[in-house]
């Protein structure tokens, strides 16, 4: 794996680059320690970074849960972990522009391929806001390539001690490092292109054939455990859990076009399948090690197999398997190992009573823990895990504070919480994922199609609860889209009594688990209610006497008391309402309604119930009366949000709500009919989005404003030219970030 300059580099040229990238490092001989310092280095003056990370480019599969806190927040909480990390374990030395990740806080070696794997990804998803990126990561490849495998020269050797030497005799390679050190090479092809020093591409294209060559079974397609095992030994026919990384398999299909990866993703997902169902099924827990994949009964490996004991326990290796099947699930859309993270993630928010803080070090696949004591290296795994579904937003929520601010807990543990803070604040992303940008129009023949395409581009198959309401008059369904964002569906709309077509499409699509019906049957019939039992085992209907009471029920159904804040907004009119949901479902609040002069008893009653910090009241006081405020004012100080019109309500809404600029995405709608909107709120709640209100044929000032403030890479307009002209899409695509 000789490390590659491109041809035509004249040796001048390469040693201007060379002196301009590591000339703060100073040099020593290659077999020497050099000083455990954190590198400086100054960035290279190559191609800047096409994924920055924050710019949240690439978006995450439909109906993850959202960034804790918010999207700028949890950027800003995982760039911390990263200075922290960078600093503690990214160390100059082993030679002139080397670095390395020193692992020796939670292993016996200096480094280890794992690490520099690690490191090599972390610091390519960091590019953009680490101008040294690209440097340390071009010196942590040179490290890699410093220490070849003695059995397969273009992996590397699996360990080094502190004279920075491999071991003769102990200098095979190791799986999970080298597959994440291909991974790493090809988001930096991505980052930065291959024009550089090391030609990214190349590097990637050879360490892939290398690991299908000698780290791969050839006849099972699955991971072996390094290059070392051999034909008739034990290891054979033997796996690690953790090497099963789906979406790495499936960006180097995606890379080389060698249907090879297919058969590898295939293998993996069966594999995964048949050890949860045989032998955990109450828990979906994986055992470090499975022997006997040759077979169709591959089982736990014995105790002491290869390391430990705990060989065939959820332990210190299988730890990182619930980050790796989200990240699967996130990145790569992979099914398998979305319903193999949510076995994982029901189990465990069960056995810990929802309390992340409980997750112990280490379980029997039964779920009996090994320990007594907690590691960061099981807890942030079990963050991930919960994160490709938006209803398990609290788990995630809890997860995330108790990492933001966990001490370190050394390399291991360290590493692995970055990564996966990395993935739930949708900073991971495929290599081969493009973009997402530009205006991208979701219409359809009647406001029934339209619900029904924005369920299918934004949720999931096996979405939990789907929230169904009229698509023929507005009151019933203002409250749907928060409750249906907190629960991680979507809004579909139906006939008073009928399911059209489209509608009854995507329902098949979805195969929920819960649907929820909302309003009485003087907006869905009781026909309407059971046929949707054809679509999910639990259909219920939450009604009321009016439009106030369904909301105030909604509001019960969805959301628990002692909230922080809670959204209010006239229901005889519907703008403010549609602009206020996904607001109040990006803060995890209801939207309630009032009359103009009024709150009605049910509203009253569910306002003490849930007994907020403040209220937030959409629209002026010819929506809601100066009186109406006052009595609000009883439950919470009161913060009136208002315009000259529903434009800049709704612009002022975004504004308050989403203070960030650089947002990736912003939806909008009509603001002069509702069925659009309602829709598309729910799934904006999903993507961490504004919606904004336009006319047919005009893009208000107030929300052309807005849009630059934004600076969104994507607009996502919701209907068809009936709903929102060709003009207006035009428009909008002037205030798209360059």
């Amino acid at each position: 794996m000789l490390a590659r300059l491109n041809r035509g580099a004249t040796v001048g040229a390469i040693v201007v680059l060379l002196t301009a990238v590591l000339s703060p490092v100073i040099a020593a001989p290659a077999s020497a320690h050099e000083a455990a310092t954190a590198p400086t280095p100054t960035s290279t003056t190559e191609a800047g970074p096409t994924r920055p990370f924050g710019s949240h480019l690439v978006e995450l599969a439909a109906g993850a849960a959202l960034p804790p806190g918010g999207v700028a927040a949890a950027d800003a909480d995982t760039a911390a972990a990263y200075t922290a990390w960078k600093a503690k374990y990214v160390k100059a030395g082993c030679g002139t522009g080397r670095y390395y990740v020193d692992a020796s806080s939670s292993t016996g070696s200096m480094v280890v391929s794992e690490g520099q794997g690690y490191g090599m990804v972390v610091t390519a998803l960091l590019a953009g806001h680490d101008p040294s990126a690209r440097a340390v990561f071009d010196g942590l490849f040179r490290y890699v390539d410093d220490h070849p495998s003695e059995v397969d020269p273009e992996l590397m050797a699996w360990h080094q001690k502190p004279d920075c030497t491999s071991i003769p005799g102990d200098a095979g390679s190791a799986t999970d490092g080298d597959l994440d050190i291909a991974f790493a090479l090809l988001l930096a092809d991505t980052q930065w292109g291959s024009a550089g020093a090391v030609d990214y591409a190349a590097e990637a294209a050879t360490l892939i054939a290398a690991i299908e060559r000698s780290e791969f079974n050839p006849s099972t397609h699955l991971p072996l455990l390094g290059d070392w095992p051999a034909p008739g030994d034990g290891y054979w026919f033997a796996t690690r859990t953790s090497d099963l990384m789906i979406d790495h398999f499936r960006a180097f299909g995606d890379a080389t076009g060698d249907p090879f990866w297919s058969d590898a993703i295939a293998a993996a997902g069966s594999l995964i399948t048949t050890m949860q169902a045989t032998h955990a099924p109450a828990t979906g827990l994986l055992p470090d090690f499975v022997v006997g994949t040759d077979t169709a009964t591959p089982a736990p490996a014995p105790p002491q197999f290869l390391e430990a004991a705990t060989d065939g326990d959820f332990s210190w290796n299988a730890c990182r398997t619930p980050w790796r099947l989200a990240s699967a699930a996130m990145i790569a859309g992979d099914a398998v190992s979305l319903a193999a993270a949510d076995r994982m993630r029901d189990w465990v928010v069960q056995a810990t009573t929802g309390d992340p803080a409980a997750v112990r070090a280490g379980y029997r696949l039964d779920g009996t823990p090994l320990v007594a004591y907690g590691d960061q290296a099981f807890l942030a795994p079990m963050a991930a895990v919960a994160a490709p579904h938006l209803d398990r937003q609290a788990w995630v929520d809890r997860a995330w504070s108790t990492l933001r601010s966990a001490p370190s807990g050394g390399y291991y543990a360290d590493s692995i919480r970055l990564q996966v803070m990395l993935l739930v604040s949708g900073n991971s992303w495929l290599p081969s994922a493009e973009p997402v940008t530009g205006v991208d129009r979701i219409g359809g023949a009647d406001r029934f199609a339209v619900s029904a395409a924005v369920s299918a581009a934004n949720f999931a198959p096996a979405t939990d609860t789907v929230y169904v309401a009229s698509g023929e008059v507005f009151p019933d369904a203002l409250s749907a889209s928060a409750a249906a964002g907190a629960a991680g569906g979507p809004v579909l709309l139906v006939l008073k009594n009928g399911i059209p077509a489209p509608v009854a499409a995507e329902l098949t699509r979805l195969g929920p688990q819960h649907i929820v019906v909302l309003g009485g049957p003087n907006t869905v019939s009781a026909a309407v209610v059971d046929a949707l039992r054809g679509y999910a085992g639990d259909v219920r209907r939450i009604g009321g006497a009016d439009r106030f009471a369904v909301s105030a029920a909604v509001s019960a159904d969805a959301f628990d008391p002692g909230l922080e804040r809670v959204y209010v907004a006239s229901g005889e009119v519907f703008p403010d309402a549609l602009s206020g949901s996904a607001a109040a479902g990006h803060a995890g609040a209801p939207v309630l309604l009032v009359g103009k002069d009024g709150i009605p008893p049910a509203i009253d009653a569910e306002l003490r119930r849930l007994d907020p910090g403040g209220i937030v009241l959409l629209g002026g006081t010819n929506s809601v009366s100066a009186a109406t405020a006052s009595a609000l004012a009883a439950f919470g100080p009161v913060t009136r949000v208002t315009g000259a019109d529903r434009y800049t309500v709704a612009a002022a809404v975004s504004a308050r709500a989403f203070p960030a600029a650089a947002h990736g995405t912003v939806f909008v709608a009509s603001g002069q009919t509702f069925p659009d909107a309602l829709s598309g709120a729910a799934a904006a709640i999903g993507r961490a989005a504004p919606v904004l209100l336009v006319a047919r044929d005009t893009l208000p000032g107030s929300v052309a404003s807005e849009l630059d403030r934004l600076a969104p890479q994507r607009i996502v307009l919701l209907g068809g030219p009936d709903s929102v002209s060709g003009a207006v899409a035009t428009a909008l695509a002037t205030h798209l970030s360059p």
